[in-house]
């Protein structure tokens, strides 16, 4: 069985094109991703944007140009929050619809589900775990074992939320990254709170994640292969962080392994890595490819078993 994932986000739409056996394996045969920038400005205007709506949609044309190269047979969209929030989600979608996909708003949780087990099954986890999937428009954290959630929680911000929120400056002033700071270390101590036993392995999910793998290991090509499973250290995060916010945005996007359409919203997201590092105490996260792309895959390969 031949499946096309797609998942569609406040900062960028991928997609990932993968093959399942039938005992339900999956093997990724092409993953791709762009910079759209679908909820650009809609925290404050309650609104998806004509430009950010016509970038997504133009990238979902090359995409199914894609697909039917492939082959494949299901095509599985999801929308996450930025069209939960946005009051003229009907139109995108439509629109969507129109280029003949099904498309589904996912709930935050089933976000954040499809994500953690997407995660303990790669991973081959037994004991206690954590997935944080830092978007553009909210972050999903899981905390549990493969048997069972113990805790969930969607936190109403991302990379393009807090960027819009926080960051006026080019570079940004030490005050900006201060509230930014502040900010994120409020809510995540409001997450710890439920979090009783400290000892879990915690699997980081999103592109601000993937590039400082990117940026340390000077990549001129991006290579999954390498990203996944690989060990971010808590002072590799600070390194970035550092240095990256004492940059203009110009010279960001000269840095190597790091997307130029991601130069602005890498600071809000080593921002967040770094508060979240020092709140749970962690030295090193393991980071993920295995995003919601994978677990919508996992899932339609699931329910394709049980109808057989």
């Amino acid at each position: 069985m031949r499946l096309a994932t797609i998942d569609i986000g406040t900062n960028s739409t991928r997609l990932l094109i993968s093959e399942a056996n039938e005992k339900g394996k999956i093997k990724q045969l092409l993953k791709l991703g762009r910079v759209t920038r679908l909820g650009k400005g809609v925290k404050k205007t309650g609104r998806l944007s004509k430009e950010s709506i016509e970038k997504t949609i133009a990238v979902l044309k090359e995409f199914k140009q894609v697909i039917e190269q492939y082959k494949v047979d299901k095509v599985v969209v999801a929308t996450t929050e930025a069209a939960r929030i946005a009051e003229n989600a009907d139109e995108f979608l439509s629109k969507v619809r129109e280029l003949g996909f099904e498309i589904k708003i996912l709930s935050d949780r089933e976000e954040a589900e499809l994500v953690f087990k997407a995660n303990v099954l790669s991973f081959n986890v037994h004991g206690k775990a954590m997935t944080v999937d830092l978007g553009g428009g909210s972050t999903e954290i899981v905390y549990g074992t493969p048997k069972e959630i113990e805790y969930l929680e969607s936190l109403k911000f991302g990379v393009v939320i807090l960027h819009e929120e926080f960051l006026k400056s080019d570079p940004p002033s030490e005050k900006e990254l201060s509230l930014l700071e502040s900010f994120i270390e409020e809510k995540l101590l409001k997450v710890k709170e439920h979090i009783k036993n400290p000892d879990f392995e915690v699997f980081a999910v999103g592109g601000t994640i993937t590039s400082v793998v990117a940026m340390e290991e000077e990549m001129e090509v991006y290579k999954p292969e390498i990203v996944h499973g690989y060990k971010v250290t808590k002072d590799m995060i600070e390194k970035w962080y550092r240095k990256l916010s004492s940059m203009t945005e110009a010279e960001r996007k000269k840095v190597k392994g790091l997307e130029e359409n991601r130069s602005d919203v890498i600071i809000p997201g080593l921002a967040f890595f770094k508060v979240f590092c020092n709140v749970f105490n962690k030295e090193s996260l393991t980071v993920s490819e295995h995003g919601l792309l994978y677990g919508l895959a996992l899932k339609e390969v699931e329910n394709c078993l049980k109808k057989e």
